[in-house]
């Protein structure tokens, strides 16, 4: 395990961007109504958002203007843009350097990408936060989100009723009073080839993209490893479970999530669930539950929060924070 903590930076603001294109999971093909009943019953998952001709980047852009002008943050103060993601626009660029150009963002912003699924969240912040206090700008911009629903044929009863698209964008700034943050951060890569894309790198180029997922596997790894971090977390940071607001937890699935919840003794009301028309987001899951689910809570009052991601590598995230108050706090959902 790595523990990590980083303090004098505070998150101001969150955007999410949902595409308009949605598919109920009574629609898919090839899958027989009777096994789309047990995997909805299970997974809390009725539909999800497709991208629709969108791109994480496309989202990406539309939500982080609109988090800057509501802010009123002038461009030249933002001096960092990460973009986690696993479905860029290009094998090269990347999207963060993209992002910085059409943002008008200053030549001297630092951009990079990283590669992560469901753990990138809290990854991406704990890199943003860390940086962001090492360079002379006050502002960052943490991007998050796939368009996963790309990466398999439709027909695949095992990814296609959970995986749905989404962005969202966190705005950070320096604040030397602002509360620390504690990370716990963990990576077991035995559990690569149990939720994997095998296609469309290096070593299957021009292979269709057809993603794979050994649900058990992944639901022991979380069991094993995610309640474990969350606790360590949680005593680093000291605090207990009574302490917290809320445990914002990687919107996998339901039965997932409430398990992880019976583990760590979290009761109902700080376990928020959001995953039933919009799926499984990938990365940008805890920060959609901010700007969904809890939007009234978290932009009128202060919360305590502990969020945590796991998933594709194997590869787990957690943190403790004190959230203040934010400035802003919306869903760009493009359906309605």
């Amino acid at each position: 395990m790595a523990i990590s903590k980083v303090s004098g930076i505070k998150i101001t603001g969150v955007c999410s961007v949902l595409p308009a294109a949605y598919q109920s999971n009574f629609d898919l093909s090839g899958i027989p109504p009777q096994d789309l009943e047990k995997i909805i019953a299970s997974t809390g998952i009725s539909g999800r958002r497709l991208s629709g001709g969108e791109t994480a980047l496309s989202m990406a852009v539309k939500g982080a203007s609109d988090l800057i002008k509501n802010l009123d943050w002038p461009p030249s103060s933002i001096g960092l843009v990460i973009f986690v993601t696993q479905t860029p626009d290009f094998q090269l660029p990347g999207n963060a350097v993209q992002v910085q150009h059409k943002l008008n963002l200053a030549k001297t912003t630092a951009c990079f990408d990283i590669n992560l699924g469901c753990s990138g969240f809290v990854y991406g912040l704990w890199q943003a936060a860390a940086l962001l206090n090492s360079i002379d700008s006050e502002r960052a911009l943490l991007i998050v989100g796939d368009t996963t629903s790309n990466q398999f044929p439709q027909t695949d009863k095992k990814v296609a009723p959970l995986f749905g698209d989404g962005v969202s964008i966190i705005g950070l700034q320096k604040k030397p009073s602002a509360a620390k943050m504690t990370f716990h951060l963990g990576t077991d890569g035995a559990g690569a080839p149990y939720l994997i894309q095998p296609n469309g790198g290096a070593l299957n180029t021009n292979k269709t993209l057809s993603l794979f997922m050994d649900g058990t596997q992944v639901f022991a790894f979380t069991l094993r490893e995610v309640p474990v971090s969350i606790r360590e977390c949680m005593a680093s940071h000291g605090w207990k479970i009574d302490d917290l607001d809320f445990v914002l937890l990687h919107q996998a699935n339901r039965m997932m999530i409430e398990r992880v919840g019976l583990k760590i003794g979290s009761t109902k009301p700080q376990l928020p669930i959001d995953l039933k028309e919009i799926g499984n987001t990938s990365s940008a899951s805890i920060p959609m539950i901010l700007t969904r689910t809890l939007a009234s809570r978290v932009s009128n009052n202060e919360s305590k929060l502990l969020a945590s991601g796991f998933g594709v590598g194997w590869s787990w995230a957690s943190v403790a924070l004190s959230l203040p108050k934010l400035e802003y706090c919306q869903t760009i959902d493009y359906r309605n």
